[in-house]
């Protein structure tokens, strides 16, 4: 009886053992997982943080717009052709072919249409103070802006009009239409070529305007108080002969114009 009752507790010990051993493996395996959880939700938590914290750093920045031209306040020279009879080229200006004088309805004012690959300078020669600021209007006037190839507008050494592109430029801009959105300013004075991107497309049967402001050498261009150029264009010359000309390609009754020529210096 003694024997058999040492047995069954010998064996309660033995078997008792190993459940032990298992309920605190399981015990183990909880604190381990449940720590595990903290531990995730911990890093989760920062990294919902970090989510935020890059979100927030991607939010749209409002940059300041600047448009830092200064006309001047003394009138050297205007040309905008409301005295200039619907038909006839203006009198001040001469070409290397043909330009009329229109009136457009639905913008206003009287607007000279240029011949296609022509160029346009002033007949007279007018003095440029070393600093002074230039301002004019665009009109592309077509169903599309890629109707048209390039434009350019600047300054020439030498005022004559034997050919549409001057050999003798100092400095031009140079509109690509056909490309919808490329701009190049180049200076032979200066050895610069820059290229960059402005929407042109948009200004089908839209005016643009044009702003230029020279002090000394540095000029700055804008289109429309965009600006596409700050730079050094002349290389110690004095501005002579401004000169625009027309795209070499004007397509589908595609027809560019210009007005509003104006010329001012500070007092």
């Amino acid at each position: 009886m003694k024997a058999s009752k040492f047995l069954l507790i010998l064996s309660l010990f033995l078997f008792a053992k190993p459940v032990q051993a298992q309920l605190f493996g399981k015990i183990k395996d909880k604190l381990e997982n449940k720590a595990a959880e903290i531990v995730e939700e911990k890093l989760n938590g920062k990294k919902e943080d970090n989510k935020e914290g890059k979100t927030q750093s991607k939010s749209k920045i409002t940059l300041e717009e600047v448009y830092d031209f200064k006309p001047g306040d003394s009138t050297i020279f205007a040309s905008n052709f409301n005295s200039i009879p619907s038909g006839a080229m203006p009198l001040d200006w001469k070409t290397t072919s043909t330009g009329e004088v229109v009136s457009i309805n639905e913008i206003g004012g009287k607007w000279l249409k240029m011949g296609e690959r022509t160029t346009y300078k002033l007949n007279k020669n007018i003095y440029y103070p070393t600093n002074f600021t230039l301002e004019f209007d665009i009109l592309v006037a077509a169903d599309k802006v890629n109707d048209l190839s390039s434009l350019y507008f600047g300054f020439t050494k030498d005022n004559s009009i034997r050919g549409w592109i001057s050999n003798e430029n100092i400095w031009a801009g140079k509109l690509e239409y056909m490309n919808n959105n490329d701009i190049n300013i180049y200076s032979r004075a200066k050895d610069l070529y820059q290229s960059s991107s402005f929407d042109l497309e948009t200004y089908a049967n839209q005016v643009m305007h044009v702003a230029i402001q020279v002090n000394q050498n540095r000029v700055k261009i804008y289109l429309d108080k965009t600006k596409i150029a700050d730079t050094e264009l002349f290389n110690n010359e004095k501005a002579k002969h401004f000169y625009i000309s027309s795209p070499l390609r004007q397509n589908h009754g595609a027809r560019v114009l210009f007005s509003n020529f104006i010329v001012k210096t500070h007092k």
